[in-house]
């Protein structure tokens, strides 16, 4: 990944903190490691633990940020939050997976946020 898709990505994950905490969600931790890979943000929010997978852009010629979570990448993100609630002794817990897709003009300033609750689900498949 190049430099600058890590900005606009840090920048995105800033926002989208923002933005969860203006709505009311409590934010645990930023950038939680697992054996799996990263979770961008692990909050909580009426009884739930939300797993948060935020995606930024700066253009919309490949269509809006969410769309680049493709199946694969659904399957991850599952697999980081069973790994994470495992670790945490949290597996029993009431817990979902959202996207916060943000939408960057060329000052890197949010143009647009769209969130997605319980966006990725465990279809057995």
């Amino acid at each position: 990944m190049g430099r600058e898709n890590k900005d606009i990505g840090k920048r995105g994950e800033d926002i989208a903190r923002h933005y969860l905490i203006a709505k009311g969600y409590k934010v645990i931790e930023s950038n939680a490691r697992t054996p799996f890979g990263e979770i961008d943000i692990v909050a909580r929010q009426k009884g739930f633990i939300v797993f948060v997978e935020v995606k930024s852009r700066l253009s919309d010629s490949l269509g809006p940020p969410y769309l680049s979570i493709t199946r694969k990448k659904m399957a991850h993100i599952i697999r980081n939050s069973l790994s994470y609630l495992k670790r945490k002794g949290l597996y029993w817990s009431s817990w979902r997976i959202d996207i916060v897709s943000v939408k960057l003009n060329n000052r890197y300033q949010a143009e647009n946020i769209e969130h997605f609750e319980n966006a990725v689900q465990d279809n057995g498949q």
